[in-house]
């Protein structure tokens, strides 16, 4: 645990840039998740209150970082202090060695086996514990590690001051494991009692138990890459038993052009050079199924620096690699049809974007179309209500006025022929009676034109209007009114609209609702104005108001428009009547 604590990598610090992104993509997501900012998208209160927010979350995400980052060197401070713990405390002695040899670190363990204290080992050189014969041995072990950088292993005897007499002082025997660290050049060493003969029998007879009992395949081979040594797994596995294996090179396992030419010798120069080689085999069992073996190879040097052995662990990975290579290629598979779906959204998107921007500039086309529209069926309403106007004072003006002195005369003569002419006064009389019925009949058509009364005022008009049509229909008609004030503040296109609106409304009434009552109401508040006319006949039905030629309605509905109103008629019930609302802004309008 402790070492794989020291090896964590460190935590890579942002930047003031990435800081600053980080930041802002934060606050992007915080105004679309629905964080309310200040009104104004280019204000400068919402750049103010942007760059804040930004600041706040760079200050916050700098705290973090410092607070991740002081827990990762309390981690590493507390690794540091369970590695030296179990460093000191370890089994086997730990060496730290520099480019000359001499000790510059040592564990409690080897101080025991070179017979000091640890503290008293820093400063001296390693060979001075060593037998005198192998002195020169370690010498030339130690550089040519240093040379070529390759973990090392050799054995030699500890110099024994009571056996100087015997043999040169040669004493316990120790197993060196050597590396070298390039950077610092300094070696680094695992030194390991392996005692007396007897021990080291005993070691490799239990080295020998471990390995028949491993479920990984192993196999030793020696300086000419021979098998001289394989375990139980090794059978299991491959098929051969011991003895057809004993003597050959692995080579008899592998499986003709499953590899690339010059795969295994490649891996047999790496092996030499770097002293370790790890990857796949492609190898066949003893019944020829074909099978894929997970390889390490390491060396074994012997005292002069020579490759004695090459070890070999291996695992059959078939199943395995067969695995990842369905995941792959359904990991390709699947690239391909999200690359496809992507590349088919994309062309869907961009075409999307297109239909969308054709849509807006449609809509906007439809949008200036219909405001013209509306403009000019505002021009032609106030043209045709000027015409009216016109039409009906020359029609005064003149129809009337002559038919005024057509009258006068006619009368003049009826006077003068009433006792001296019977039959002349009697026709007189009658061409009299047609006169006076003409000049209703241009009344009627003056004021269906445009009447006089409206040059009184909307009030007048709209009480004079209710007054013909409770004379012409006969149905009772009530009309509310608000006070004279709020007659102020209404302009003479509204009241024009209005005059005209109520027109049509009691026209349609009286053809069509089958009503006994009108109900007429106007109120002005706070600026709007409200105007319903409400009877209690059988109602408007949809299909009604949908029919071609049904064009009162949409007159009406497009005078309002033309102010800036809303013309709203009430959901159709059947026998309930109908009821139309006018709703102008007198601001706007």
């Amino acid at each position: 645990m402790a070492r794989r604590d020291l090896k964590k990598s460190p935590r890579q610090p942002l930047t003031a840039g990435q800081l600053r992104a980080a930041a802002e993509q934060a606050v992007t997501a915080m105004a679309s998740s629905g964080m309310q900012a200040p009104p104004g998208p280019d204000s400068d209160a919402l750049r103010h209150w942007h760059e804040l927010q930004v600041s706040q979350i760079e200050l916050d995400m700098q705290t973090l970082a410092l607070a991740e980052l002081q827990s990762e060197r309390d981690e590493a401070e507390e690794g540091r202090e369970r590695y030296a713990v179990l460093y000191d405390q370890a089994p086997v002695g730990y060496l730290s060695l520099n480019a000359d040899g001499g000790i510059t670190r040592a564990n409690l363990a080897a101080g025991e086996l070179l017979g000091l204290p640890r503290d008293a080992l820093p400063g001296r050189r390693f060979e001075q514990f060593v037998a005198a014969p192998a002195q020169a041995i370690l010498r030339r072990f130690l550089a040519g590690v240093l040379e070529h950088g390759q973990r090392g292993t050799l054995e030699l005897p500890l110099f024994d001051p009571s056996n100087q007499g015997n043999g040169g002082g040669e004493g316990r025997q120790v197993h060196l494991d050597v590396n070298l660290d390039p950077g610092a050049r300094k070696f680094r060493v695992i030194l390991t009692d392996i005692g007396s003969d007897r021990a080291r029998e005993a070691a490799r007879q239990r080295a020998f138990q471990v390995l028949d009992h491993m479920g990984e395949g192993v196999m030793v081979c020696d300086a000419n890459c021979d098998i001289v040594a394989v375990n139980r797994a090794f059978t299991a596995i491959t098929g051969y038993a011991v003895e057809e294996a004993l003597g050959r090179n692995p080579r008899f396992l592998g499986r003709p052009g499953a590899h690339a030419p010059g795969y295994h010798a490649d891996a047999l120069q790496r092996l030499r050079t770097d002293g370790k080689w790890e990857g796949d085999v492609h190898n066949r069992r003893r019944d020829g199924t074909p099978w894929v073996a997970s390889m390490s190879l390491t060396v074994i040097h012997d005292e002069q620096g020579a490759i004695s052995r090459y070890i070999g662990v291996f695992s059959d990975v078939t199943a395995r690699r067969r695995a990842d290579a369905d995941l792959l290629a359904l990991s390709r598979d699947l690239d391909a049809r999200v690359a496809a779906r992507t590349a088919e959204l994309t062309a869907a998107n961009r075409l999307l974007t297109m239909e969308i921007a054709e849509r807006k500039r449609t809509e906007a086309a439809l949008f200036q179309s219909r405001e013209q529209l509306r403009k000019l069926a505002a021009h032609l309403e106030s043209v045709k209500e000027e015409e009216r106007k016109r039409i009906a004072r020359d029609v005064h003006d003149e129809l009337g006025q002559n038919l005024l002195a057509l009258r006068i005369d006619i009368s003049l003569l009826a006077v003068r022929t009433g006792s001296r002419h019977p039959r002349l006064h009697q026709r007189t009389q009658c061409a009299l009676d047609q006169v006076d019925a003409t000049i209703r009949s241009v009344r009627g058509i003056m004021n269906d034109l445009r009447p006089a009364v409206l040059d009184l005022g909307l009030q007048a008009a709209l009480e004079w209007q209710a007054a013909e049509f409770r004379k012409r229909s006969g149905m009772v008609c009530e009309l509310s009114l608000p006070i004279e004030a709020d007659f102020a503040a209404i302009g003479p296109e509204v009241e024009i609209v209005l005059f005209r609106s109520l027109q049509e409304a009691l026209s349609n009434v009286r053809r069509h609702a089958r009503a006994t009552h009108v109900a007429i109401a106007l109120t002005v508040r706070e600026g709007r104005l409200t105007f319903t006319v409400a009877d209690n006949g059988i109602g408007l039905a949809p299909e009604e108001r949908a029919k071609s030629d049904s064009f009162g309605l949409i007159g009406m509905a497009q005078r309002v428009q033309a102010l800036g109103g809303h013309l709203e008629v009430a959901p159709y019930l059947a026998g309930g009547g109908c009821r139309l609302t006018l709703s102008i802004d007198l601001v706007w309008s």
